[in-house]
């Protein structure tokens, strides 16, 4: 889990980027903290979140809170890609997953086939 900036420039003045802490896929939101303000909210259970057509970088500050990370369920891989970054390939009953925004996208990935 990282703390992510929302960078995504809108069309409209109300929308608000915030900062998030998101697993390694980004696909699960486990706390908030909107722009502006020092308050973080951290969920119960993490949330889905769609981040299509959203632009996010890494945050240079990555803020305190008693969270753990989640421990993968079945067998998992960390695996180096092309360019350097570190992708988790997980296995959970025979079906194979990683973190890289391929597999988000098209189900599948270089990633997984190096490990089959």
């Amino acid at each position: 889990m990282k703390w992510f900036v929302e960078v995504t420039e809108w069309n409209h003045d109300t929308i608000v980027n915030g900062t998030y802490l998101l697993d390694d896929s980004k696909s699960k939101m486990y706390a908030f903290r909107p722009r502006g303000t020092g308050e973080i909210k951290v969920f119960k259970n993490a949330i889905r979140i769609d981040t299509r057509g959203r632009k996010f970088v890494v945050s240079p500050v990555q803020f305190k809170t008693g969270l753990k990370e989640p421990e993968p369920e079945g067998r998992f891989w960390i695996v180096l890609g092309s360019k350097g970054d570190k992708y988790k390939v997980t296995e959970l009953n025979g079906n194979l997953s990683c973190t890289c925004s391929g597999f988000k996208f098209r189900g599948d990935c270089k990633h997984t086939k190096g490990i089959a």
